[in-house]
């Protein structure tokens, strides 16, 4: 995703199914099902049939509009009657609701699902239908001893229960209204997001809203062979004021044949389904985790060739369909950005794997029908993109996929153009939409979204591998991009500095690492019985790659970002460097802001927005370096390897951080600040102080020490940082005798002051049973250097009338005050 979609991130939704072992008696099977399969008798209908009126079938139905397909619909003034064949009982389907208009889009945009599908099925009685929702949380082999315990502890609960209102003439199926099936306001018909616990800790305010029935309608119905859709329109009101969508529903059917399934490792970025298998042999349960990818087999004729390493077409491609309304100039580069990754899939032995077409000319086809994967474009202000798609819970088989693609995400796109590489490239100096400058960047975004389709995660790693002096290098970079995936958040080489000839400041197409990890998802493994079997050969894969860094994976960190080495948005082997290039650039960009920018806005409007593009780029550099203060790698070696799980970073490597993050942070407010900034926004130096204050309340903070002390304990080659060194390092900084006192310099020792006040919090700290060994030990250095602090300023208030004086004076009696109290 552009922008954190981060939880979606994140994830998947799941099934209830059976695991029996799989054997292999003929190449083909290795595409066979290798969950084991519960059959179900077709249940008969009653002999003596006193439920329903007779004849009643056909008086129920007359005059009703009929969508035939494996699941008979039936719409007649205003209900919805739904003919059950008695052989779909008990098989699992998904539900789901895709949104296909909306009169806000504020959160959802025409052609997202807000929800995860539910997976369930039907099962009846003499009376009545029964939805039930399964889950594949847990699974167990129904020939094991154990089975009939694990199903008196799984039973499917029931969703809905359905008078049966008639049976068909052939007494193969029943009919019931479905109505409240879909024309409801509960997830998956609901076109609001749920609320999530994330929501309160981002800040998150969702839209909601009461669904009014009497004013909602079906407005139209499809069947098909395996799936049907019914679109009802949604009337709510939200926050007091009219609320409307037009909703898709779903009923799929899953595979009769389930895919094999793959099992996920660490050590590369699969997004997965989880389960946990109960068996005999072994007490200790175990989840298993499946990677999400596609369906992808050899025609039947072409086994032999692809398994001697020919390449073949797959038996079903993956197809996308783009949206027709992206202007036409645009398609050949949306074309481009899904067909990019067939190279990916000649590794794996399929060619032309993945196929472009943009919408069919053709009034059966919708974008929101479950049989087709869209490319779909939004008229929505947000900046984003996004790549969900559906998957069969029991083995991780994509099944459909979506790119939403908003409009203002090329702006976004282009401010950053701007603010990273403008120093180096007078192409990004220019508000130029023309499509050969957009067009690689709307190549760049579909790529990128088209490969969460396929299953895969962030790889934030990625960019680490290369090394300053590459992306320095106009050579390399001409060759490679800027990252060996276009997976990381990696967008454009603000590293590269003027003079240095550079020309390609894009990504790749397609990086090294993407390639590699589509061929260890979706190579077939014929040699492995079972998809257990597969993991010495998907271990073997790894392992040819493990001391090459442009094969590593770093997972996507949300809320503890403790890892430097996997960052988002950065670039380069090292942080401050890559920092410092970056900040030069910026100095440069925003002293030649309006010359660059002079005939294109005559309101400013412009320069604002790139200028707050210039503030939000240099606060991501520095947070970059922080991360470096009480940081460590992640790695995920296996028994055997020498590698260790946490390294941290070394010392003088923390301290260099430290000191280039205060260094930049009070340099920042007088470069910022022109003249033209001044004259035509408005902006002085103290607009930009603010900065200062908030990173040494990021640098002095309980939680910062307690992760610095843990990272001090872990093996080291060198001296390790410890939490004391820390706040020394700092002290020194803080207090060091300066030239002249500033703005910035006052804020920063007034704020290093109020905050360790803030931190100790005594009182509080003692009533805390909660407390944690390094919050203690925290508090207590904070103290330390508190009295430290005060015993220097006293020193200094004897200098004179002088307002370093005055301002010293200040400071020793809020310490005093706060020791008072």
């Amino acid at each position: 995703m552009i922008q954190n979609n981060l939880l979606r991130a994140i994830l998947l939704g799941g099934v209830l199914f059976f695991s029996t072992p799989f054997v292999s008696a003929q190449v083909p099977d290795i595409f066979s099902a290798v969950l084991g399969e519960v059959k179900e008798e077709t249940p008969e209908a009653p002999k003596d049939s006193t439920v329903v009126e007779e004849g009643g079938y056909a008086k129920l139905l007359k005059d009703a509009t009929k969508a035939e397909g494996f699941i008979n619909l039936y719409l007649k003034k205003g209900k919805l009657y739904m003919e059950i064949p008695l052989s779909l009982l008990h098989k699992p389907m998904l539900y789901t609701g895709r949104v296909a208009q909306i009169s806000d889009n504020k959160d959802v945009i025409a052609g997202q699902m807000p929800s995860d599908p539910k997976m369930v099925a039907w099962s009846k009685d003499d009376t009545k239908v029964y939805m039930h929702e399964q889950s594949a949380s847990y699974s167990a082999d129904p020939k094991s001893s154990i089975y009939p315990r694990f199903e008196d502890n799984n039973i499917e609960p029931i969703l809905a229960a359905y008078d049966i209102k008639a049976w068909a003439p052939d007494s193969a199926a029943v009919v019931i209204d479905g109505t409240s099936l879909f024309l409801t306001g509960d997830a998956p018909m609901s076109p609001f997001i749920p609320s999530s616990p994330f929501d309160s800790m981002l800040g998150a305010k969702k839209l909601s809203g009461s669904f009014k029935r009497d004013m909602s309608s079906i407005r139209s119905i499809s069947s098909f062979e395996r799936n049907l859709n019914v679109e009802v329109r949604a009337v709510y009101t939200s926050s007091g004021k009219p609320f409307t969508a037009v909703v898709n529903g779903s009923l799929l059917l899953l595979p009769d044949e389930k895919m094999r399934p793959r099992l996920a490792d660490d050590r590369i970025g699969y997004f997965y389904n989880v389960t946990l298998p109960i068996t005999t042999t072994s007490m200790r349960m175990e989840k298993e985790r499946y990677i999400t990818r596609w369906r992808l087999e050899p025609r039947e004729q072409d086994i032999a060739k692809h398994r001697a390493g020919g390449l073949v077409v797959p038996k079903q491609p993956i197809v996308f369909y783009y949206d027709t309304a992206f202007p036409k100039e645009w398609w050949p580069y949306i074309k481009e950005g899904i067909e990019d990754w067939q190279q990916a899939f000649e590794q794996a032995g399929f060619k032309q794997a993945i196929i472009a077409k943009p919408y069919p000319d053709d009034p059966s086809f919708s974008p929101n029908d479950a049989r087709y994967s869209c490319i779909i474009y939004s008229t929505s202000r947000t900046p984003n993109a996004m790549g969900p798609s559906w998957t069969d819970p029991r083995t991780g088989e994509i099944l459909q996929a979506s790119v939403y693609f908003y409009h203002n995400v090329l702006d976004l796109l282009h401010n950053w153009r701007f603010a990273q590489t403008a120093a180096a490239d007078p192409k990004a100096r220019n508000r130029n939409y023309d499509i050969k400058f957009l067009g690689p960047m709307l190549r760049y975004i579909i790529a990128h979204e088209v490969g969460h389709t396929l299953g895969l995660m962030h790889n934030m790693a990625a960019s680490t591998a290369y090394s300053i002096a590459d992306l320095r290098s106009p050579a390399f970079t001409s060759k490679w991009g800027t990252t060996p995936s276009i997976m990381d958040y990696a967008r454009y080489n603000y590293i590269a500095q003027p003079g240095d000839g550079v020309t390609n400041f894009l990504p790749p197409r397609l990086g090294v690492y993407d390639i590699y990890a589509i061929k260890w998802g979706y190579a077939p493994i014929y040699s492995a019985a079972t998809y257990r079997d597969e993991v010495k050969t998907l271990d073997r894969w790894i392992q040819e790659k493990s001391n090459d860094p442009r094969y590593f994976y770093g997972e996507q960190q949300i809320l503890n970002v403790n890892d430097p080495y996997a960052l988002s948005e950065d670039l380069g082997d090292d942080r401050v460097e890559a920092s410092r290039l970056g900040i030069q650039n910026l100095k440069t960009t925003i002293n030649h802001l309006f010359e660059w920018t002079a005939e294109r806005d005559k309101d400013y409007q412009l320069q604002e927005a790139l200028s707050k593009a210039i503030e939000q780029q240099f606060r991501q550099y520095l947070g970059h370096v922080k991360i470096y203060i009480g940081g460590y790698l992640r790695q995920s070696p296996r028994q055997g390897e020498a590698r260790q799980r946490f390294v941290p970073v070394p010392a003088e490597k923390q301290k260099e951080a430290l000191y280039f993050v205060l260094d930049e942070a009070q340099a920042y407010p007088y470069w910022m600040a022109t003249e033209e900034m001044k004259k035509y926004l408005g902006k002085s130096e103290r607009d930009f102080d603010g900065y200062v204050i908030s990173t040494m309340r990021d640098l002095l903070n309980i939680s910062l020490l307690s992760r610095i002390g843990m990272t001090s304990e872990l093996p080291t080659d060198g001296t390790p940082y410890t939490p004391s060194q820390y706040m020394q390092d700092l002290f020194d900084y803080v207090w060091k005798e300066p030239a002249e006192l500033n703005s910035a310099l006052r804020n920063l020792q007034y704020t290093y002051v109020s905050q360790m006040i803030s931190q100790l919090e005594l009182d509080k700290a003692d009533r805390d049973s909660k407390t944690s060994t390094g919050k203690i030990e925290g508090r207590a250095l904070i103290f330390e250097y508190l009295l430290k602090s005060q015993e220097l300023l006293k020193s200094r208030m004897g200098q004179g009338n002088s307002p370093l004086a005055a301002h010293y004076s200040s400071l020793y009696y809020l310490i005093d005050r706060s020791l008072q109290k």
